[in-house]
């Protein structure tokens, strides 16, 4: 009856996690700037350094702001990488960061250090996946992620701590800061489709509008 009662509090959490996110979602990007051209647009949503991954066979982009602090980025991660398994020769997924939390910063350099050794995908799961354990409130404890990196089959501590100190990863920190202001984006995770806002931050919508902007490419 206790573990029934855990599960039916654990949903109904999840629940009021996604309808506040939704409710802060809309209003967060309300304001975005529409004297921006669809060239300088165009840009700020994927820069030359940004991370991609998709063949983008019917050029249908999909561009994620994330915080990898961020609770209800690590909720949405596994539809985006559902999104990925679907259409992954159809679409390309572009990454951009807001580093709203304290440990942000650090982690971010994590991830793009791992980066430099093919391992961004597999750092960014175990990131998400360990959140409750490292970034847990009032006793976040980044230097775990260490411990769980190392993990990762083939990857090199030594030379992720080295590429951590690397100056351009705080210069990509920034830029995606200052195009995410410049858009009119604050929280995350936010969504654009082919330059287009995602309103409703929901699985559905989002397999919704990929799905139909992947057959408009096909018409």
């Amino acid at each position: 009856m206790q573990n029934r009662l855990k599960i039916i509090l654990s949903l109904l959490l999840v629940v009021g996690v996604f309808i506040g996110l939704s409710i802060f979602y809309k209003e967060s990007n309300k304001k975005e700037n529409n004297l921006i051209s669809k060239e300088e647009k165009d840009l700020m949503l994927k820069r030359d350094y940004s991370y991609k991954i998709g063949d983008n066979s019917k050029n249908v982009t999909v561009v994620q702001f994330i915080d990898p602090e961020c609770e209800s980025c690590a909720i949405f991660h596994e539809f985006v990488k559902k999104l990925y398994k679907d259409y992954y020769s159809e679409i390309e997924i572009v990454t951009k960061y807001i580093p709203n939390h304290k440990n942000s910063k650090f982690v971010i350099k994590l991830l793009e250090a791992s980066r430099a050794q093919g391992l961004y995908e597999e750092s960014l799961d175990i990131i998400f996946s360990t959140q409750d354990l490292w970034a847990k409130h009032n006793y976040e404890k980044p230097e775990l992620l260490y411990g769980f990196l190392s993990q990762i089959p083939n990857i090199d501590m030594k030379k992720l701590r080295s590429d951590m100190q690397d100056e351009k990863i705080l210069n990509i920190i920034k830029q995606d800061k200052d195009d995410a202001i410049s858009l009119g984006v604050l929280g995350t995770p936010t969504l654009y489709i082919n330059g287009e806002l995602l309103k409703r931050l929901s699985s559905e919508e989002l397999f919704d509008i990929v799905f139909k902007n992947i057959i408009k490419e096909e018409k």
